[in-house]
């Protein structure tokens, strides 16, 4: 801490002053001095912030703009203290003379008993002096005043007394000075914190004045404001501040920045303008980092509903209830065929939604194994079972929260995984797996079928409870064949798409696009898709209707060859087992061969095992 300088004006202050910082354990530097020499004692010590003393001398440093001065205060028990000593020696004529700042500028005359006082506030030592004199004058037989009217008395002859200050006093104006200089720290703290915030982050401020001078700037700021040239100038900054409260995009030094000017008031008074810029290549690079990193995490839907390709009434219709379902926060099911674009439709949704700022986990549950299932979607404490991670682990529902999770093929789910997310649709909360906390979630559930689950509900494959969670609202999406208006529509948006990238310009014939038109597509659309990126790279200009029949063909005898299962003639029963289980194993999962098969995953291990014995 940076000392406190005493100055006393005469050495028994000095000597008490010194004594009393010292008992409190505070270091103050103690300088005897008079009104003359004051600053000249300041100024021996450029690093003081606070000076204590009194009179004149504070007077006079008062001068200096970096110093706080702290005053010694006259007490009445100090001067009633003094007037008791006199009066008790029979002296019955007092004057008291001293800066006005020792009694607050209080003058008069005043008769205390059988005693007269006489009180003179002076603005320097000249005055004190002359106001000594005419005490003499008036025949006053005592004087109390500061050293100067001390020193003026004796010389006149006069009985004289130093108006002192009391310990009590001095220790009081010591410890405001202590308080002082520790609020001093603590700003100039705050000030460094508030410095290395505003140098550190990633905008440009600077503070202009109600006169468009500017008065501050952090390091930001002052880079881009300085030209090739290294000279720094704010002529650019001052054009903008006739767009107050908005934002807007201007170049500075060949810099792209987004500025904005945000009025500054204080007590309710304009007091100028702070301006605040970002790069616009720093905004960009933020939003790449955003963008990668939702990517990567599979929380980003990418398609909207203007990436529906339609003109059918059928599909308008249903763009149209999707719109309007979107606005609500209630459950949606979306039911239809393979391949007709269900997820797109609920990418669509979300993006159309309160949501859209939120994440969209799309979560295939048919993909995952049912052993597995659980914990990714529910999340595991640490510890949980063998093989967890430390810490415990998310579940999707949890990075979901704030935005939408998509289940697609959700009527795979086992009867133990509908029950705990029937619960979930029911609390709006989700507990991890070894965990006994309840953990809140605020997010949007859209599922996904291409089965009959009504039908399923009857057959007791799936909870009926749990149907009517999830199908609040209902989107039934069409087969392509329902729309047949829109395959010619499609199967050239693709081609076109994909020759673009080979840098080729494909054509379609009228006949190429009657057979497309007349095919009953069990694929939907991406089965189109695969047509068109097939007859595409087949190195053709112009697609006629024999490409397409050859494409078409080869993809049905592929599909009927892929649903046989080869057995040997004369083979045994064993034999045909093996076949059967090889031949699952090329298509299907473990965990989905087993289910098939309806056998366990010992089972499935033991028949493998002895296959290859």
């Amino acid at each position: 801490m940076i000392p406190i300088l005493f100055l006393a004006p005469f050495p028994g202050m000095a000597d008490l002053a010194t004594a009393i910082a010292n008992k409190m354990g505070v270091q103050v530097i103690v300088e005897v001095t008079d009104d003359a020499q004051a600053k000249s004692v300041v100024k021996k010590y450029p690093d003081t912030e606070v000076v204590v003393s009194r009179g004149g001398v504070a007077e006079q440093v008062r001068s200096f703009d970096n110093l706080t001065v702290v005053e010694i205060t006259m007490s009445v028990n100090d001067l009633l203290s003094v007037l008791s000593r006199l009066t008790g020696q029979g002296i019955r004529r007092i004057g008291i003379a001293s800066r006005a700042n020792l009694f607050d500028g209080t003058m008069g005359d005043f008769c205390i008993a059988d005693t007269e006082v006489s009180i003179r506030s002076c603005i320097d030592e000249r005055e004190i002096q002359q106001t000594v004199l005419q005490f003499f004058d008036q025949r006053v037989e005592a004087v109390i005043g500061c050293r100067m009217a001390y020193e003026t008395a004796r010389e006149c002859g006069l009985v004289a007394e130093l108006l002192d200050s009391s310990a009590v006093s001095i220790r009081k104006a010591i410890e405001e000075a202590v308080r002082i200089l520790k609020a001093k720290e603590s700003e100039k703290l705050q000030a460094a914190q508030l410095m290395a915030i505003i140098n550190n982050i990633e905008e440009g401020v600077i503070a202009v004045t109600d006169d468009k001078k500017v008065s501050f700037y952090n390091n930001l700021a002052k880079r881009i404001c300085t030209e090739p040239n290294k000279k720094l100038t704010f002529a650019h900054i001052v054009d903008l501040l006739n767009y107050r409260n908005q934002e807007k995009i201007v170049t500075i030094n060949g810099n792209s920045v987004l500025a904005r000017i945000i009025p500054l008031e204080f007590n309710n008074k304009k007091r100028g303008d702070v301006i605040t810029f970002q790069e616009v290549t720093s905004i960009q690079a933020f939003e790449r980092k955003i963008r990668f990193s939702s990517y990567q995490k599979g929380l980003y839907a990418k398609r909207s509903f203007d990436d529906m390709i339609t003109q059918s009434a059928v599909m308008n219709q249903l763009i149209t209830k999707a719109k309007n379902y979107a606005t609500y926060k209630s459950n949606l099911l979306i039911y239809g065929e393979t391949g007709t674009g269900k997820e797109v439709v609920a990418q669509s949704v979300h993006n159309h939604s309160k949501y859209h700022k939120g994440p969209f986990v799309s979560v295939n549950t048919a993909s995952i194994p049912p052993s597995l299932l659980e914990s990714e979607l529910f999340g595991y404490a640490e510890g949980a079972f063998t093989g967890a991670r430390k810490g415990g682990k998310q579940g999707l529902f949890e990075l979901a929260h704030g935005g939408t999770i998509f289940l697609d093929e959700i009527g795979e789910l086992t009867p133990e995984i509908q029950s705990r997310l029937l619960r979930v649709l029911q609390e709006k909360e989700i507990m991890r797996i070894g965990d006994d906390k309840i953990i809140p979630v605020d997010v949007r559930i859209i599922s996904a079928t291409n089965r009959d689950l009504f039908e399923q509900v009857k057959n007791g494959a799936f909870r009926q409870d749990l149907y009517y969670r999830i199908h609040v609202l209902g989107l039934r999406i069409p087969p392509l064949r329902e729309r047949a208006e829109d395959i010619p529509l499609l199967f050239d948006y693709f081609v076109k798409r994909m020759s673009a990238k080979e840098g080729k310009n494909v054509k379609i014939s009228t006949g190429a696009m009657k057979v497309l038109t007349a095919y009953s597509w069990p694929g939907n659309i991406r089965q189109l898709r695969n047509i068109a990126e097939v007859v595409t790279y087949c190195g053709n200009e112009l697609i006629e209707p024999e490409h397409i029949a050859d494409v078409l063909r080869e993809q049905e005898t592929r599909v009927e060859h892929s649903k046989l299962i080869t057995i040997p003639e004369g083979g045994s029963l064993k034999q045909m087992e093996t076949e059967i289980i090889k031949c699952l194993l090329s298509k299907y999962t473990s965990d989905e061969v087993c289910r098939q098969l309806g056998i366990s995953r010992v089972t499935l291990w033991r028949k493998t095992k002895e296959m290859f014995q």
